[in-house]
């Protein structure tokens, strides 16, 4: 769990040094205060990942930065008991 702290901690590091390259640079301010949105938002989502595990009870897994999906389950198709008319073809 400690790990997950430490990544959140180096992602707003960043997002801090990215504002203080902002108030030096104000040609690039813009795109330096959009990354270090970027930075802060990441930090946020692997903290809430965190809880979120520690909350189901659930072992930490790799930290990726991505949100986990649960696995999809195999979808049937029923087979129709009569076949549709086909499309006549648009190239004759």
């Amino acid at each position: 769990m400690e790990s997950g702290f430490k990544s959140a901690e180096a992602y707003r590091a960043t997002a801090l040094l990215c504002r203080q390259q902002a108030a030096c640079d104000p040609d690039n301010s813009w795109r330096l205060l959009g990354e270090a949105e970027r930075w802060e938002y990441l930090a946020e989502q692997i903290l809430a990942s965190r809880e979120n595990r520690a909350a189901e009870g659930a072992k930490p897994a790799i930290e990726t930065g991505m949100p986990r999906v649960a696995p999809s389950q195999p979808k049937t198709m029923a087979t129709p008991s009569r076949a549709l008319p086909s499309k006549p073809s648009r190239y004759g």
